[in-house]
Order: structure tokens, then C-alpha cells, then sequence
């Protein structure tokens, strides 16, 4: 069954459960800021700086904390993806899904949630946190994904606290990522959304910023 992954606007990932085709590069919310080189390169390394040193860069600041876990949401995903990145170590899915299911228990996300729902809300209600709507952000969070959802989410996203699992998956992915970019062992494998822009296709995956 198909589903999608919608991260603000456009649509970034098509797919279905056993298999996801990105049809168009992740937009600036999951790659971080604009110009910031190789979009999901870029969000590898944002996501694995949110949850560093227990996630101190996300303590009491619930849109960054809705972002990271959006990223890492959609990361886990891509990662799952082995025809995406099929030259990532295959512990690297392993310890991301342990992380989704971490983050997914602290902020009360239920764990049979679809993805693509998941992160659209978060970040939506990221979008709206830093646009100072937080009524529009606790309408984000509905309790159909989030137990309980709304303000009480809010508030957990404001207080999340450490994520182990997170920050070493993070932490691995982007070593991961680091390595093959040093053996170029990207080289054959990826897309252009991965690479770089349109027409700059490169052998590794981020030397086309």
C-alpha cells in the first residue's frame, strides 16, 4: 500500500512498505538551511548534532526537538530504503529503527503510526512553533498519532530529554556516511536529491555540493 512522506511542501518520498522511490530531493526543512549542500547529507548530519550530548541542542526548545525527530523519522526511513543507499552498513538500519522506536515512546507517537503522517506533523508543528502559533502547533499533534497529542505533546516535545539510542544511531549514520565519503564508496549508488543538484551528479554522495 502506498503511503507518502510530506515534509511541509513539496512531497518528498512515494512508496510502499516494502519499497520507496524518493521522487523529488527532501526540502529545506529536513535538510536544514538553505544552500547547506546535498540535502539528505545535510539532514544526516543536522540530526546527528540534535541528539549529541543528550540532545542538549534541543532542551527546552520544542520546534527543534519536532524537527529532529521528523528527521530522524524520515532518515530511519531512507536508510530502510537499501536501494537508496545500498552501501550503508546494514547495522546502520538496525540501530536507526531502535532509535525511531525510542524517540517514538518518549513522545508518545503510537508505534504502528505511519511515517509519512509522523513527520508531516511534526513538522508542521515545527513550521508553526517558530511562527509562534502554538495553538497551531498543538493542532498538528492529533491524537490519533500522539498519545495524548495537542498542548500535552507540545509539552513533551518541550521537555523531551536524552535519547540514547538516537544519539548513537545518529551518531553512526553520519560516521557511516563520513566513511564512504572518504572511499567514495558512494560512487554508482544514489540519486541526484543525495548528490548534489540537478546536473551535478558525482561519484560520492554529497561531493556534488
Amino acid at each position: 500500500m502506498k503511503r507518502r512522506v510530506l515534509l511541509l511542501a513539496p512531497i518528498a518520498l512515494f512508496g510502499c512498505e516494502e519499497l520507496r522511490t524518493p521522487a523529488t530531493p527532501p526540502p529545506a526543512i529536513l535538510a536544514g538551511a538553505p544552500g547547506s549542500g546535498a540535502p539528505l547529507r545535510a539532514a544526516v548530519f543536522a540530526a546527528a548534532a540534535a541528539f549529541t550530548n543528550q540532545g542538549a541542542a534541543v532542551q527546552g526548545r520544542p520546534a527543534d526537538a519536532a524537527l529532529a525527530i521528523a528527521r530522524l523519522e524520515a532518515l530511519e526511513m531512507e536508510v530502510a530504503d537499501r536501494r537508496a543507499w545500498p552501501a550503508l552498513s546494514p547495522s546502520i538500519g538496525i540501530a536507526m529503527r531502535t532509535a525511531r522506536d525510542e524517540t517514538r515512546a518518549a513522545l508518545g507517537i503510537a508505534q504502528r503510526a505511519p511515517g509519512g503522517d509522523v513527520v508531516r506533523a511534526l513538522s508542521l508543528t515545527a513550521s508553526r512553533l517558530r511562527a509562534g502559533d502554538r495553538g497551531g502547533a498543538a493542532a498538528a499533534l492529533p491524537a490519533s498519532l500522539f498519545e495524548p497529542g495537542g498542548e500535552a505533546t507540545l509539552d513533551r516535545l518541550g521537555a523531551i530529554g536524552p535519547l540514547p539510542a538516537a544519539e548513537q544511531a545518529t551518531a553512526a549514520l553520519a560516521r557511516d556516511v563520513r566513511r564512504l565519503d572518504l572511499d567514495r564508496g558512494w560512487a554508482g549508488a544514489g540519486n541526484w536529491w543525495q548528490a548534489g543538484a540537478p546536473g551535478a551528479i558525482t561519484d560520492g554522495l554529497g561531493l556534488g555540493e
